[in-house]
């Protein structure tokens, strides 16, 4: 049975000889093309180090046989031979001068491997090491990230290209590797495609919540798009709201985008910027195609309101009311960039007036008053706080922290304006009683509208 079982050796986790039999195992491990630090594994086996005599003998005894002949052949390279088991002691009974070449070259080759240890150890955890030793087009980790962080977004592309799938299929097997070289590799997938190959979606997506779709490549936003134009036109005019993803990431609120921070990622922020950059490249993509569909004039109503969601990521975004489409886009628009609580108010005016009787457009209007609690407690104005924060209470009363239809968590702003344990707010910023508000929205109209 030895003899009809295939084997394969793997060096360093990037080079594999094989298959072979066993026989073969042993004239190769003989010739010094298999290193007693390799790994072995048959069919179904576990990937074994070679010098681990416990587990080969566990594993692969049948191997055993092999690796004895070719030490007493004069495989002396690995200095003790097996993990745990002490240098093989006393002389030898070969020919003379024989013994004399195999020394030497078991010292040279033991010279060179020390050299080789110490400098993989200068350059650990520089990622310059394939760059150094293996051959000097090999990519530098921070070659990339300095590309990237100053903006020389086509250098940093043509750099990569020919390295990524290869980089994302050692960051798949090497933990080190994957947290050194995520951020860039998710830079580069979602300057691209949203994807890249030989890493899993789960790992390029990492820890964003249940709010943002699993997959976020261009494909799969090219297909959402495609099935939203006849639904669209349904969703700007408040008539419905689909539970579909592209409509949920209508609905997302930058400012809160804006302000997740996720490990591993660099440009975009995280995940969620990366969706909306997807989104935004396929939808031009599917307007340029020139859909014939009832609703292909709202898809360019759902681009204006994602270069809005992007802009406010970038800083950058600077919009009135007078420049907002009349449509419940223009509404969701007019509520994330409203400043203050007066700004809000405007929203409630036409030409929106009539779309704020629908249930989740008065959600969200209490989701961006939150907001601005959020901005008054970070400046500190007591006066903008004592203007909200009643209604906002009023607002949170048997509601946990999620809006119902993006699934966005705001648990994070709810414990920053000082949300108690009990659900109750600060009554005011520095202990006196807050003023009463004016605003169009009272606190018994809030109980009622969000019984829901």
């Amino acid at each position: 049975m030895a003899s009809s079982k295939l084997y394969l050796v793997r060096h360093e986790v990037e080079s594999f000889i094989g298959p072979l039999t066993a026989a073969e195992f042993g004239r190769n491990l003989s010739r010094l093309s298999i290193g007693m630090h390799d790994e072995v594994s048959s069919h179904c086996g576990p990937w074994v180090f070679i010098d681990d005599r416990e587990r080969m003998k566990k594993h692969y005894p049948e191997l055993l046989t092999h690796l004895k002949d070719a030490m007493s052949g004069g495989w002396v390279a690995d200095a003790g031979a097996f993990k745990n088991e002490a240098t093989i002691k006393g002389s030898m009974p070969l020919t003379t001068r024989e013994p004399d070449r195999r020394m030497l070259f078991a010292a040279a080759f033991f010279g060179l491997a020390t050299l080789a240890a110490i400098v993989a150890w200068i350059l650990a955890g520089t990622s310059e090491l394939s760059s150094r030793i293996v051959g000097g087009n090999q990519p530098v980790l921070q070659d990339a990230l300095n590309l990237l962080n100053s903006g020389r977004d086509q250098e940093f592309i043509s750099y990569l290209e020919p390295h990524a799938t290869a980089l994302a299929e050692r960051s798949g097997q090497n933990k080190e590797h994957f947290t050194s070289w995520i951020p860039v590799l998710r830079a580069y997938a979602f300057m691209g495609s949203g994807e890249l190959s030989g890493l899993s979606g789960k790992k390029l997506r990492g820890e964003a919540g249940i709010a943002a779709p699993a997959d976020c490549s261009l494909q799969s936003w090219k297909k959402r798009w495609r099935e939203a134009a006849p639904k669209l036109a349904d969703l700007t005019s408040g008539k419905a709201l689909p539970s579909d993803h592209w409509a949920r990431v209508l609905a997302w609120d930058p400012w809160w985008v804006r302000r997740r921070s996720q490990a591993g990622w660099l440009r975009p922020r995280n995940y969620y910027e990366g969706c909306l950059a997807m989104a935004a490249k396929a939808l031009d993509l599917v307007i340029s195609e020139g859909q014939k569909t009832a609703g292909a004039g709202a898809l360019s109503a759902a681009r204006s309101r994602i270069e809005f969601q992007r802009a406010i990521l970038a800083g950058n975004a600077n919009f009135n009311n007078a420049s907002m489409p009349p449509d419940n886009l223009g509404l969701w628009t007019c509520l994330d960039s409203a400043a203050d609580r007066p700004a809000l108010d405007a929203c409630l005016d036409r030409p929106w007036q009539n779309l704020m009787l629908n249930d989740y457009n008065r959600e969200k209007f209490y989701w961006a008053v939150l907001r601005v609690a959020v901005n008054s407690r970070r400046l500190g104005d007591r006066n903008a706080w004592s203007l909200v924060r009643n209604e906002l209470q009023a607002f949170l009363e048997r509601r946990d922290s999620g809006d119902s239809f993006t699934r966005i968590d705001y648990a994070d702003e709810l414990r920053f304006v000082g949300r108690g344990a009990d659900g109750a707010l600060p009554a005011s910023l520095d202990g006196t009683p807050p003023m009463a508000p004016s605003m169009k929205s009272l606190v018994e109209d809030v109980q009622v509208d969000m019984a829901h």
